[in-house]
């Protein structure tokens, strides 16, 4: 068993967040979790000819559990928010669209809307592409090949080097890091942060002393740009954790946005495999035919990320059961 799984299963004899105290809401905890542990299981057993029905549907179950226990208002899950009409074109062309659906008492709300609100991530307002989602996940967009059209990818981020700490001594106020594999000019990644990258918020290309060249900086995983982070900032912008676990960890990644807006890990993933399971649901054969190694180039791609899958959400959902959204800013500033 997975660490993860075991975290999720130790949790349901104390859980946390508002399911804790509430009779209500830790019985849908429990339940909710009990059929995500039979489903995830179910998923692990099959081959991609059908994992993406119990995957999705593990995913959806523990959904509830996450808004049992952090959702402040509505937290009863009704309707998936989520359809996806056309279903015979290519795979990575077919869209999710968002139908945001609430009851006339506005007890409960669709799942995507009620998971996103109790983690503190945003939704896009109309569609997403399968490929769209797909690109924007750092352990998963390097498996889709050459030959098809990318969308956004992640940018990786790894601390500058700074043997000496001359950096944090005379300035403080930024976090400097190097933007892997960027090309091109300061002025061109700055204008590519601001406009497909949401949470580099303070994040703006370093340059240097006026005459002094523009120097791609090797780092451990690769060379690129110099970018400055401005702390305060980006944590106004909700980002502090973000700025500390790169700081922490010496590398992270910025995700680009999905169809205009921020969508947590999480999010993406749900959405993701709604897409794929409603391909395999009410499309199978051409769900088998891009399965097909011998025809199809996005077969192994495709059977890649569904293994991938069964591992990274429940580590997904063990984080957003033990982990409530960064508070807002106050008025001052102060978190």
């Amino acid at each position: 068993m997975s660490d993860s799984l075991y975290g999720i299963r130790a949790t349901r004899a104390s859980p946390p967040g508002f399911a804790r105290d509430d009779d209500e809401r830790r019985r849908v905890y429990g339940a909710a979790l009990a059929q995500f542990d039979e489903l995830i299981a179910a998923s692990a057993a099959v081959g991609p000819a059908s994992r993406p029905l119990p995957l999705f549907y593990a995913l959806s179950q523990a959904g509830r559990a996450i808004a049992a226990a952090h959702a402040k208002t509505a937290w009863s899950l009704r309707w998936h928010g989520l359809s996806s009409q056309e279903l015979s074109v290519a795979p990575l062309d077919i869209e999710v669209s968002r139908i945001a659906a609430s009851s006339k008492d506005e007890s409960s709300v669709d799942s995507v809307t009620g998971v996103a609100d109790a983690t503190g991530s945003e939704v896009f307002a109309k569609a997403a592409t399968i490929g769209a989602l797909w690109s924007s996940l750092p352990e998963v967009f390097d498996l889709l090949p050459a030959s098809f059209s990318r969308e956004l990818i992640p940018v990786r981020l790894a601390l500058e080097p700074d043997p000496e700490g001359i950096r944090g001594r005379i300035d403080q106020a930024h976090l400097y890091a190097v933007a892997v594999d960027c090309d091109g000019t300061p002025d061109e990644l700055d204008n590519d942060l601001s406009e497909n990258y949401p949470t580099s918020v303070g994040m703006s290309a370093y340059r240097p002393f006026q005459g002094q060249p523009v120097m791609r900086v090797l780092t451990h995983m690769g060379s690129g740009l110099v970018v400055r982070w401005n702390r305060e900032a980006a944590r106004e912008a909700g980002l502090g954790r973000d700025v500390a676990a790169l700081e922490r960890e010496g590398w992270s990644w910025l995700r680009p946005s999905v169809s205009g807006v921020a969508l947590s890990s999480l999010v993406t993933w749900w959405t993701l495999l709604f897409g794929l399971s409603m391909l395999a649901r009410y499309e199978p054969a051409g769900w088998m035919r891009a399965l097909d190694y011998e025809s199809s180039e996005l077969a192994a791609p495709l059977a890649e990320l569904l293994d991938i899958g069964v591992t990274r959400v429940p580590d997904l959902i063990l984080g957003a059961l033990m982990v409530a959204p960064e508070p807002e800013p106050t008025d001052d500033g102060a978190a």
